[in-house]
Formats: C-alpha cells, sequence, structure tokens
C-alpha cells in the first residue's frame, strides 16, 4: 500500500499573508526604540540569531494572525484524504509551534533555529533529512520556494509562479501594491488638514489669492506627512488592529501591504514634504513640520498608550496644524485661537478613546494598545464634555478680543459659533453615549450631513460677519 504524500505548507505569504519574523522585529523595536540598535547587531551577527533572540523575548500572538481561506480548505482537504500535514517555515520554530498549536491542524512544525534559516535550499534540505526519498506536496509564495516546488510532487503558489508543470496558482492573484498603498494614505483623513486655512479666516485673508495658495501647499504637505505616519503608526498597531473588528482590515493588518512597502512609502512621505517646505517657505513652517513629525511619532511608540497624555497630545498635533497655517501666510495668531483649539481638541480626543473603550471586550483589562480600562468609561466621557464646554466659553471670550480689532464689519454675528459648537458637541456626545460614532469623531462629522450643515452655518456667520452690510 502506497503511503500517503505528506503535505508541507509554508507560513510566511502562504498560509497567511503577514510576515511572521518581520513583525517580531517591529514589535521588538516598538518595546523600546533603542532597541532598533539591539536588533541590527543580531542581524549583522545572523538572521536566523535575530529571529531566535526576538522569538524568545516576545511570543507571537498566534490567536490574531490572518489565515488564507485557500490555504485552510486546502489542509482540510488533506486532512480528511488521512495525509501528514506539515508547517515549514524561515520563521522561528517557536512561533511556528505557536501557530500550529492554535490551528490544530499540522502533524509536526519545522522552523527557523538560531543556528540554521529554514529557508529556500536549507528548507528543501531539511525536508530531504526528514522524509528521506518520500514525495511531497509544498504550499509556497516566493521565488526562494523555486527550489522546494522543483522537487514536490505537486506544488501551489500564492503569489510567485516558477512556471513549472507541477506548480499550480492557489486562489486570487494578489491584489496590486499600489491599490493596498493608496488605502493606507487614508485621503479621507485629509480633511483635519483644513485647519491650516483657520488663520487665513480669522485674519481676514479669505480672497488673498497669494496667501490662499501658501495654505494650501502647507495643508498638501501636512497631509502628505500625515499618510506617511500612518503608515508607522499601522504598523506599530498591527497586533492591536487584528483585535480590533474594523481595523483587522487595514492594508498592513490583513497582509495586503508587505512591511518594506510602507516603511519606504513612509520614507517618502516625510522626507518629501520637509524638503519642499525648506525650499518654499524656509525654515519657519519646516520647523512646525518637524515639530508636528516628532510629536505625531512620539504619539505612535508610546503616548497613545499613556492615558491622558494620549488626548493631550492629539490635541496639541490639531493645534499644531493652525500654527502651520499662521506661520505660511506670516501672521499673528491669537492666544485665545490657540486655547480654544487645545480645549476642543482635547474634547475631540476624549471623544476617540470613550467610543473605543465602548467598543471594549474584555471587562477588567486594558484596552489593547491604550492606557485605559473599560471602567474609565464615565469619567473619560465626563472629563470630554467638559473639555468641550471650556472650548466655548474660549471662543466667547475669542470673538469679544476680534471685536476690538475692527477686522470684523457686524462682530455680534460671531455669537453665532458660540450657539453652532453648543449644539454640535452636545449632540456628538449624546450620540457617541448612544454608540452611534464610531471610530474617529472627524471622520464622522465629515460623513453627518447635520455636522457639516453646522459647519456651513459657521461659515456663513463668519462671512457675513466680515462683510455685512455689503457695499
Amino acid at each position: 500500500m502506497t503511503a500517503p504524500v505528506p503535505l508541507i505548507v509554508d507560513l510566511d505569504g502562504s498560509l497567511t499573508p503577514a510576515d511572521v519574523s518581520l513583525e517580531g522585529f517591529v514589535a521588538f523595536v516598538r518595546a523600546a526604540p533603542f532597541n532598533i540598535f539591539v536588533l541590527l547587531w543580531w542581524i549583522v551577527k545572523s538572521r536566523s540569531v535575530a529571529k531566535a533572540m526576538v522569538a524568545r523575548r516576545l511570543p507571537l500572538d498566534a490567536d490574531t494572525l490572518p489565515v488564507r481561506d485557500d490555504v485552510r480548505m486546502l489542509i482540510d482537504q488533506a486532512r480528511s484524504e488521512g495525509r501528514p500535514v506539515i508547517l515549514a517555515s524561515a520563521s522561528h520554530r517557536r512561533n511556528i509551534a505557536r501557530v500550529a498549536r492554535t490551528l490544530g491542524k499540522f502533524d509536526e512544525a519545522w522552523g527557523t533555529s538560531a543556528r540554521l534559516n529554514l529557508k529556500g535550499a536549507n528548507k528543501l534540505t531539511h525536508i530531504r533529512a526528514k522524509l528521506g526519498d518520500t514525495p511531497f506536496d509544498y504550499v509556497g509564495d516566493s521565488k526562494a520556494d523555486f527550489p522546494i516546488w522543483a522537487a514536490a510532487r505537486r506544488g501551489y503558489s500564492l503569489n510567485a509562479h516558477p512556471g513549472t508543470a507541477n506548480v499550480e496558482r492557489l486562489g486570487a492573484l494578489r491584489k496590486p501594491a499600489w491599490r493596498a498603498m493608496l488605502k493606507t494614505l487614508r485621503p479621507h483623513q485629509w480633511a483635519k488638514n483644513a485647519l491650516v486655512f483657520v488663520p487665513l479666516l480669522t485674519a481676514g485673508l479669505t480672497f488673498d489669492l497669494p496667501a490662499i495658495a501658501r495654505a494650501s501647499l502647507a495643508a498638501l504637505l501636512f497631509s502628505l506627512i500625515a499618510s506617511g505616519i500612518y503608515q508607522i503608526n499601522d504598523l506599530l498597531d498591527i497586533d492591536a488592529d487584528r483585535a480590533h473588528a474594523k481595523k483587522r482590515m487595514r492594508p498592513l493588518a490583513a497582509g495586503d501591504l508587505s512591511i518594506p512597502a510602507a516603511l519606504g512609502l513612509a520614507a517618502v512621505l516625510t522626507i518629501g514634504p520637509l524638503i519642499v517646505s525648506s525650499l518654499v517657505f524656509d525654515w519657519p513652517l519646516t520647523m512646525v513640520l518637524i515639530a508636528y513629525l516628532i510629536l505625531t511619532s512620539a504619539y505612535s511608540f508610546r503616548l497613545k498608550a499613556v492615558m491622558t497624555l494620549d488626548v493631550i497630545a492629539l490635541a496639541c498635533l490639531y493645534t499644531i496644524r493652525i500654527l502651520a497655517g499662521a506661520v505660511a501666510i506670516s501672521v499673528t495668531l491669537s492666544f485665545w485661537l490657540l486655547l480654544f483649539s487645545v480645549f476642543f481638541f482635547l474634547s475631540l480626543g476624549y471623544l476617540k478613546r470613550y467610543t473605543e473603550l465602548a467598543a471594549a471586550t474584555e471587562p477588567g483589562r486594558l484596552i489593547k494598545g491604550r492606557g485605559y480600562l473599560d471602567s474609565d468609561l464615565d469619567l473619560v466621557g465626563q472629563s470630554g464634555i467638559a473639555a468641550g464646554m471650556v472650548s466655548i466659553l474660549v471662543m466667547a471670550l475669542f470673538i469679544a478680543d476680534i471685536k476690538q480689532t475692527g477686522t470684523y464689519r457686524l462682530p455680534e454675528l460671531l455669537w453665532i459659533l458660540c450657539l453652532c459648537l453648543l449644539y454640535w458637541i452636545n449632540r456628538v456626545w449624546l450620540m457617541a453615549r448612544r454608540g452611534e460614532v464610531d471610530g474617529d469623531p472627524v471622520a464622522f462629522a465629515i460623513r453627518d450631513p447635520r455636522s457639516l450643515g453646522v459647519v456651513a452655518a459657521m461659515g456663513v456667520a463668519m462671512f457675513a460677519a466680515r462683510y455685512w452690510p455689503l457695499n
């Protein structure tokens, strides 16, 4: 009787679209940024040493690892036929064992050790040492798998295709990288950078074309840098995103975008705008962009996991956009406007955390990647509402200050801004309490017709106050 043919399955890019080893390196650096020097030293010794050292320190969370359905079905079919199924990967054997235990579908699990990187020809040698001349089928995804496919009875390819007759493509072609990159840019979030135009409005330069052009370029530079930081943020948040009902579909968390591609995109989107700013605006705006880059990087690496400090950082990041708008068009900002911005966006920062806490599924435990317990929900809500009310008070003081400048012909109309803010802040918090605000409150406002109506009403009030009565 012929012995059943083993099915050998690769992990990275095959069973899962993710790269377990690279994600481990990222997690190691995220735990302490200076770990990057330790990691580089290990890599200089050998890649297998680096994988072993990281795997010992940071166990893989295999429960949230995305798994390809087509490969899972192939494994289930092989098991139903009584064939042994083996997980073999260049990732460290500790992590491979965790994946095998979690899925419960493998008879054996082979992985990289500190002495041997189980990839390409090394993997084939290991297969022959274990199986001898026994025929086997192999599931892989890259050029490193070409020699293994050539030696296999039958091969299955997820991405790369060696063009040999014994290899068939499994599943659909991988989505083009540019689509995943475009999604990670989050262009819908660029609406936040409209704050750059606030000094343009408060200074009465609404129709000054040179000022509009400079503010528009500053907003574009902010948008590109923000998109670059999103790559880093998503990279550092892979584990937390995979545990989230919706964020798990983000390209990096889902494995649609590779880590090297995300890092390359982040470098282009952060360095490029700084070069353009230094050439067009000289150093004042460039220094503001650098400050934004530093603060948002600190937020991504550490601050977002520190309760209260995280929302203060968010408020400052929004306020920096207003400061950049003033620098871009060379106007002086009012103290009251800056203070209003800090309190208003502090309220929105608390609102963002409130929605995350309301969606918590593990009572009594810290929200993954955050510094809050689900029991903090009421206090976070109270703090956010209080900050929102203070922002309205500061807005009133700001309007009183504007009246003294003579910039507006009918400054009394500006009190409409306070009424609009009073309505909107109370409404959005009530909706959050009912579970009707999901995630980022700014993104919610962009999609919400009533919020857009409030913005339009405020714009009309400011225009009328500036130009009424018309000559």
